[in-house]
């Protein structure tokens, strides 16, 4: 509230205004903090305060904090979802996608509503994270490999990470990372075309070929070389090379 609003309330009109204030606080509180244990502590430290001074307060930024506590006061999604309705945050928006498609006014058409904020997602318990920087590229590759190396190396997904999709059952972001962003090049290439040339892709756009991962085919070629077969990347035996000069009906050494 602003000094001119302030200045409005006086009396009886300010204490009202504190109590209608305060009331919905403890009501959020209560909804994200099963055990009162927020609740308690605000209404404690606004006891403390006049009308002026509680009013001061708001003029922080981010004056509110909720305070969690470890496999004791840690809310799910459904009450941070609660507490949202309560308090009348919308979730869900629509937006406006120029680069897709205008009317015949120039005018963006919304989209139906979608999520354009972030949720607390929580992370997976007696898990330590820890990164001292952050990787915005991809060009220093070890193509042998196909890991990242050097300065990009931490842009590397970790065991950690795809077990985690695995447990949440998330195969689609699971698949996302361990092809598209991960070493199969071909797919890549043609994600990056697709995204530059209309804005946006999806995977069914974009069919990953079994051969195209560096990291696969370098197993393959060890496996082999151990005279073991698999179906890495080999196909009825035939490894892709041979399979396509089959198809060219090519065998065996060709001079001109």
């Amino acid at each position: 509230m602003d000094n001119l609003q302030e200045a409005t309330l006086t009396g009886k009109e300010l204490t009202k205004a504190r109590e209608k204030i305060e009331a919905k606080i403890y009501k959020a509180m209560d909804i994200l903090d099963k055990t009162g244990q927020n609740t308690e502590y605000y209404k404690q430290k606004f006891a403390h305060m006049s009308d002026k001074e509680f009013f001061e307060f708001f003029k922080q930024d981010f004056p509110l904090k909720f305070q969690t506590k470890v496999f004791e006061i840690d809310p799910k999604i459904t009450q941070i979802m609660d507490m949202l309705n309560f308090l009348k945050v919308p979730i869900l928006e629509k937006v406006a996608m120029p680069f897709m498609y205008k009317n015949s006014k120039g005018q963006p058409v919304m989209t139906q509503p979608v999520l354009v904020t972030y949720l607390p997602i929580k992370r997976l318990k007696q898990m330590v994270q820890k990164k001292s920087g952050f990787s915005v590229n991809i060009s220093k590759r070890d193509y042998r490999t196909g890991l990242l190396i050097d300065t990009d190396k931490n842009g590397n997904s970790t065991d950690r990470e795809f077990e985690s999709l695995a447990i949440f059952g998330f195969d689609e972001t699971l698949k996302e990372l361990s092809s598209y962003r991960a070493d199969a090049m071909n797919a890549k290439n043609a994600f990056y075309s697709k995204i530059n040339n209309v804005g946006m892709v999806s995977q069914k756009d974009v069919p990953v070929e079994t051969e195209d991962s560096i990291a696969r085919n370098l197993i393959s070629a060890y496996l082999i070389g151990s005279h073991i077969q698999s179906n890495l990347v080999n196909n009825l035996n035939y490894t892709p090379r041979t399979l396509k000069r089959k198809n060219a009906e090519q065998s065996g050494l060709k001079r001109q």
